[in-house]
């Protein structure tokens, strides 16, 4: 089945983390890709992650300037993440894993890095056996047509509208 995590507030990631945790401690094989979210970031739960049986993190090398103040070209940044993509979508089809959880993704597709179009193509493809985990912000209607569960995270009140700043552990 396929999985959708998205919204303003905050939970995303560590919904779409915490399903991969609950998926290895019942034996099933899971492999996390984490779009946009590349050097210089070192998040929490790319360290811990490290630690866990079960769970394979691929982290690529492109950060949106959202996450980090990065300087990539936008073209740039394009061609690299259908290539980081073409390499989910084989993990994917595959069948190798029972997870597959693609972080990040809805804002990949959303901001047109990836087409639309071709990122339903695969959604359409998902092998029977492989539950497939979205994560993001942005326009999912194209995405909820197709997913089986939808989680929006709808942000009431957070720290960052009072300038407070992102902390340790608990934002990243």
């Amino acid at each position: 089945m396929i999985h959708v995590y998205t919204g303003e507030g905050k939970g995303k990631t560590t919904a779409a983390f915490g399903l991969a945790m609950r998926a290895s401690g019942q034996k099933l094989k899971v492999v996390i890709y984490q779009f946009l979210k590349g050097k210089p970031l070192s998040c929490g739960e790319q360290i811990s992650t490290k630690e866990l049986k079960g769970i394979e993190l691929v982290t690529f090398n492109e950060t949106h300037p959202l996450f980090c103040h990065s300087k990539v070209e936008p073209a740039d940044l394009k061609e690299n993440l259908k290539k980081d993509f073409d390499t989910a979508k084989k993990a994917i089809l595959s069948e190798k894993y029972d997870m597959v959880v693609l972080d990040e993704i809805i804002n990949v597709v959303d901001q047109g890095f990836i087409s639309k179009k071709d990122f339903a193509e695969v959604l359409k493809n998902v092998p029977p056996k492989v539950e497939l985990v979205l994560t993001g912000r942005g326009n999912i209607s194209e995405i909820e047509e197709i997913a089986d569960y939808v989680t929006i995270m709808v942000e009431k009140k957070h720290p960052f509208t009072k300038n407070k700043p992102a902390r340790k552990g608990i934002e990243y």
